[in-house]
Parts: structure tokens; sequence; C-alpha cells
């Protein structure tokens, strides 16, 4: 039999997928991967040796819960980075490996826990978060869902009445079964590959840094089939992967749905021709004076503790829990606000700042302004052929001038000796870079064009001959890392809101005239932890897709900050709301309110989203009126975990964190349902259940720990036993016994107040 997906409905061939990639020759890969590992690891900002997880994230382009589990896959001795070993080898056992390496790699992502199993939870979280197949005629909310159902489905065919697989059992399923977990998954991998195959010929071609090279042939080895998947999903990845990188003209059966869709995948590459104004946006006019600069000082209401141990311990009813609670406050002096700071908070001054227009749009295709009308599902184009390549001149150690042919293609940079390319000294990867343009430079007796790469805390500095080189470098460069200008797009206006990294301005998209919320993060005073929490906050906010979650529209950055563009609320948050009204609410209003918070959070949870910052100042309400739409935004802090995975890191306001936050003990998502209890209680009363008159902290976190919430008859003297009840369930300290989001949307006061 050939090596082609097989016309038999029942089996498909890896081998047809595997050499769909041109990944033939293992040891040019290899080389390759050596020479990006290098290159990577040269950019950590410490004394650690290897690639960080951010980086990590850069050069692959994943969406993060997917990136972070292979990140984990491959760190075998779980020190946070990859060593050259785990880097080369796992990517090479991915990309080029054998059927069982390969399935192995799959495994190990479904097997967060690392225990040597998967469970039927860990997998439908991952799979939640592939691209969908483009569908105009379903609501995207409505197609999600459905998609979360045919994943419950394919799982089910998968694991049948288990709840676990072993790997032995997995390859079994997926041989003879059904290959749906596994395929879906791999072809996603593979048409999101961070590399181009043209680079990889550069390398076989170049006999310095390979050697002993090693052809593999698919007929030295056994043929590897696999149960056929699905033919018909709402999952993109085997569908796309498949159609586009495999010539299989005499089968029968679309593999995931019919082919009607195919105008529209020519239409995804449609640039759109965003007019711009005659306004002349420059490096003075850029804002108003109004304008200032994101800073980390003047903000307060987060909980940003070490993950220390607290040894001194009590015995109570809910179990064992830390008593010292003057260590945790310590830690965290000056860093979130009690409840007296949270009702009277203040805004403080900050300093003006200007912006460079070279932001560019960090999604690889193009921005999410020009995709919103259900084109998300773009495929990373790293397969384009060789974009640029021509003489350049850089600046030796030794200070002097050398003379490089550099190669532009896809996202790497090699350099070599001249222009007949025989041998290659070195390669750049141009993933998490930007591009600066710096004019003159006079080198010895000569006058250069420059420019730098920069990442990071670093730059490289390159020299042209003349301007027209120079810009057409910084032209190819520009367009191999995405760039887009901002200010093409959307026009800055008044400021309407701050946030722990910057500021929120409002907006106008030229083209559509809409509205928006600009949301700018100053990277300059950010940890390595806080921009990994940031894109966290990105990759959330593009899958979000409800009524009830604020979207993002598109995002931007440079070397000093990051914009989230995002829809404009102009009812403002739900803390200005409740004190605008006084706090004067019927329960039905307030049921109105609760119901379609919990609805966005039931849908955040299905998606294995843990909020983790729930409050009012992160509920944004559509519109000032008798029944607002209610959007859960901020997801700064949010964190992904699959069913199973608990999480000790303080983050929160202490005036709505759970105790097991405080007292560090090991929570999941039922932390956003305290936060729910909160809320409520607030909402209707104005008042906070555990608080203290003179705002002493380490009294306020005792309480929540160690006290039932109070239900003063001057608050509650009118209020329904139905709504005691519901706040009770949710404040209850055992997290195993406090109540669901699906429980909650189902409970007795929602049922009776709450009328759509």
């Amino acid at each position: 039999m050939d090596n082609k997906i097989s016309t038999n409905e029942d089996v498909i061939d890896f081998d047809t997928i595997r050499q769909s990639l041109n990944l033939q020759e293992k040891n040019s890969f290899k080389a390759y991967l050596k020479e990006i590992y290098k290159d990577l690891a040269d950019r950590r900002d410490n004394k650690k040796t290897g690639i960080s997880k951010l980086t990590f994230m850069e050069y692959m382009k994943l969406p993060v819960l997917i990136c972070e589990k292979l990140f984990q896959s491959l760190d075998n001795d779980n020190d946070n980075f990859l060593n050259s070993s785990e880097f080369i080898e796992g990517l090479t056992m991915l990309y080029t490996g054998s059927f069982e390496e390969t399935a192995k790699i799959i495994f190990n992502i479904y097997d967060v826990e690392k225990n040597g199993e998967i469970n039927v939870g860990n997998v439908k979280v991952i799979l939640s978060f592939l691209p969908l197949k483009t569908d105009k005629t379903k609501t995207e909310y409505k197609y999600q869902m459905e998609s979360l159902q045919e994943i419950t489905d394919i799982i089910q065919q998968t694991f049948g009445k288990k709840k676990t697989l072993l790997l032995p059992d997995y390859l079994d399923t997926i041989q003879n079964r059904k290959s749906d977990t596994f395929l879906q998954l791999l072809c996603f991998l593979y048409q999101r590959k961070p590399f181009n195959e043209d680079i990889i010929k550069m390398y076989k071609a170049n006999p310095s840094p390979i050697k002993n090279q090693q052809f593999i042939s698919p007929q030295q080895e056994r043929k590897n089939f696999l149960a056929s998947p699905s033919k018909k999903s709402m999952l993109s990845p085997v569908h796309n992967f498949l159609r586009k990188n495999t010539n299989v003209p005499e089968l029968k059966f679309s593999l995931l749905g019919d082919d009607d869709d195919e105008e529209e995948d020519k239409d995804k590459v449609k640039e759109d021709k965003v007019q711009v104004p005659t306004k002349k946006f420059s490096k003075q006019n850029t804002f108003t004076d109004k304008g200032a600069t994101p800073e980390l000082s003047g903000y307060k209401g987060m909980i940003r503790m070490t993950n220390q141990i607290v040894e001194t311990v009590v015995k109570t009813s809910s179990g064992s829990v830390n008593k010292d609670y003057k260590k945790v406050i310590e830690n965290s002096q000056n860093t979130f606000d009690s409840p007296s700071n949270f009702l009277k908070k203040t805004q403080e001054e900050l300093p003006e700042f200007s912006l460079e227009k070279n932001l560019f749009s960090m999604e690889d295709d193009m921005p999410i302004t020009e995709i919103l009308d259900h084109k998300e599902n773009q495929i990373n184009n790293s397969n384009e052929k060789i974009q640029f390549e021509d003489y350049i001149y850089k600046l030796s150690e030794s200070g002097k001038v050398k003379k490089y042919f550099l190669v532009l293609s896809g996202k790497d940079i090699i350099y070599y000796k001249d222009n007949k390319k025989e041998e290659a000294l070195g390669l750049h990867n141009l993933s998490g870079t930007f591009v600066q343009e710096n004019g003159e430079a006079k080198l010895g007796d000569k006058m250069y064009y420059s420019f730098s790469i920069v990442f990071s805390s670093k730059s490289r500095n390159y020299y042209c001959p003349d301007k027209a080189t120079a810009k057409n470098w910084t032209a190819s460069i520009r367009k191999a890392i995405g760039y887009h200008n901002f200010f093409d797009y959307y026009e800055m206006l008044d400021e309407i809101g701050e946030g722990k990294f910057g500021l929120v301005k409002l907006g106008i998209h030229f083209k559509t005239k809409e509205r928006v919320a600009i949301k700018i993060i100053n990277k300059e005073s950010m940890e390595i932890s806080d921009l990994e929490l940031v894109k966290n906050e990105i990759d959330i906010m593009k899958l979000c897709r409800h009524p009830n979650v604020v979207r993002l529209l598109d995002h931007f950055e440079n070397s000093e900050y990051i914009f989230l563009v995002m829809e404009y609320l102009s009812g403002g948050d739900l803390g200005n709301y409740l004190n605008k009204k006084n706090f004067k609410f019927s329960e039905k209003q307030a049921a109105d309110i609760m119901y379609q918070i919990a609805n966005g959070l039931n849908y955040l949870h299905s998606y294995g989203v843990l909020h983790r910052d729930l409050k009012p100042d992160n509920i944004m309400i559509s519109k000032d009126d008798e029944k607002p739409i209610i959007k859960i935004m901020d997801f700064g802090l949010s964190k992904i975990l699959t069913p199973l995975e608990k999480v000790t890191d303080g983050f929160g306001t202490l005036s709505f964190v759970a105790p097991e936050v405080l007292v560090r003990q090991p929570y999941n998502n039922k932390i956003d349902i305290w936060s729910m209890g909160i809320i409520l209680y607030y909402m209707l009363t104005g008042a906070l259940p555990f608080d203290d008159e003179e705002d002493n902290e380490e009294k306020i976190a005792k309480m929540i720990v160690f006290n039932e919430p109070n239900f003063p008859d001057k608050l509650f003297k009118n209020k329904s036993k139905e709504l005691l009840d519901i706040i009770r369930l949710c404040l209850l300290k055992k997290p195993e016994e406090r109540i669901s989001i699906d429980e909650y949307l189902k409970h007795d006061w929602i049922k009776k107040y709450y009328k759509p």
C-alpha cells in the first residue's frame, strides 16, 4: 500500500501526516533546533541555563494552555526551564519521530499530573482550546457550546467506560477504535509549527553544521494505521491540516465535515483596507496631555504573596489551617486592599508618557479586527518562502566592522560569510522580537543606516550601506514578525480607567467608527512572571465568546507596551453602578445581575478558567439602566486548570478572596464561588461580611478563615431565606462543600427571583 491516507473509512496512515511536514532529514532538523536553542537560551535575564516558559511560548505561538502543557511534557526535570536535550530531543520526537514517539508526546501533554495516565477531564479542557471550523450560520457562543459537547462525545469514544487510560491502552485505542484525541492535537501542532521547510533545507545543504545525516525512509518503517477520526467535527485542526497538506483526491469523505467553507478559507487572507485619516500621529501628538505612564506605584488591590509555608498551625472544625497571619500580612504589605480601602479608593496622579509608532499585532496572521466575522481559525503562515536576503554589516566585540550575507526565511535569520551560502555561521530567531529604525550612524570613516532587532532587555544592531537596503530589511522583518501600526487602525482618546500596570483609554476604530476600550500595559515595570500573566490574559480573552464576558478585539505590542483593545461598555464597572444606586436593589434586580455573572462564570469554568479576582471592579455594565447587560472582565490574574489541578499561589483582593487562598491550601475554581457570595452580600447591603472598623488587615484575614458570615437584622430584615441560603452555600469554608456554579444557577433563589 502506498503512503497515502487510506480510502478505507476505518483507517488513516500516520506516515502520510508526518511526511507532509517534509522533515525527513532528522539530523538536519536537529541541527536547526540546536541553533534555535542557542539563540533562545541566550535571551535569558537570569543565571538559569535553558529556555524559560515565556521564551518557549513566544517561539511556539500556541494557545497558552496547550503551550504550557507541551512545555511541561518536555521539562523532564521539572525545573521550569528546558535544557538543550529536553528542547532538541523533545521537538525532534514531536515533528520527526516514529508513531510511538509522537504518540508519547501527545500522551504526555494530556498527562497533566505526570502520573503516567490521562483522564477524561484533562483531555476535554485541552481539546477545548483548539480552533473551530468556520460557520457563519451559528453564533460564536452557541457554536463553542456545541463544540464542547462534541468533544465530550469524542472523548467518550476514546475512553469508553473508563475514566483514565495508561499509554498502552491509549495506543491501542487510537489505532483500533477512534483517533480524534490524538489526531486533533497532533495536526494542530503540525499546522502551527514555528519553522518552515526552507530553512531546514538550507541546513541540509550546508555540510559544516550537519554531519552523518540519516535519511528516514518511510519504506524502512512498518506502517502505522490509525482508526479514522470523526467524519464531521467543529474542530478544525485535522480538517484544515489534511486538506491543505496532503494529496488524496480519491478520499471519499471529508474527514471533518463538508468543504462548503472553501471559499471562506480563500477570504481569510484578504487584507483589511483601513482608511487612514489625514491626521498625522507622531511621537509628540500621539496622546493628549491627560496621558500618563502606567506605573506599579499608586495601585493597590492585589495579593502577591510568596509561596512560603507558615509553620504555626491551629486545628479547627474546618481542618488544619495556618494561624500566623502576621507573616502573611508582612509579606503582602501595601499590595492588597482592605475592605475599608476598597469602599473608598482614591486615584493617585501618574506621570505623563509618549508612545513610538512601532506597535504590532501579536497575532501571526492579521489583527483580530480583520477577522471578527468568524475568521479566527487562521493557520499560522510559517511556510512562506524566503522573504529577503542581502549583505549587512555588524560591529564585532573588538570594534571592527564585519560584513555578512543574511538570509531571512520565515522567522529565522541565517548568517553566511558571503552570498555563496556555503556555510551557515549562525542563526537568530525573530519570535518575541521588535524592529527599530535608528537612522544614520558613523562607523570609522563611513556612514551607515542602522536598525536594531530588540528582544527582552537586549538588542542587536545592524548596519546597511544605504537607506534603501535598511528600509528593505526593516520592511521584511516587520512582515516576518507580523507588524501592524496601531495608529493605522485606532484613534486614541481620553482616559477612562486605571489598571495595575497602566491605563485604560477610550478609542475609535477608523473603519467601523466603533468605540473601543484600550488597555495600556507598561512592560518596563513588569517581572517575567507578570508578562506570563499578561500573555495568559490575552489567550483567555481570545478564547472567550460569551455575552457575559468582555470581548478582546485586537492586541498590539512593542518593546515597552502591550495594548489590549476591548469592547467599550459605557455603563462603567459594577462597583460604581452600585454606588450610584446607593445599594438600593430588590432581590429581583440582584438576581438578574448575579445570574449573568454566574452564567459568564459557568462558561469560563467549562474551559478550565479560574478568574481569581472576581469583584465589582472587574464586572462591567453595558449601559447605566435598570436592566443592564453584565460582563466579566480583567483576566490578568486568571489561571487555566484542568479538573484535577490545583494551585497554591496567592492572588486576589482581600475583601473577596477565599480562605484557602490566604492559608496557601491548594485550591480550584471554588474560589470564584466564594467571591460570588461576597459580591451578592455586598450588592444588597453595601457592607462586606468580613470587615474591621479599624481596618486591621490581620484581623480581617483571620475572620475570613475562621468566622462564619453574619447576617444582622438591620441589613437582612426583609430579605428572603433563599437569599441567606445561597450566600451561606457560597461562603462555606471547605471548598468541597461549597456550592458549584451549576448548582448556583439552579438554586431556589435564582429560580424565584430571576426572570429572563
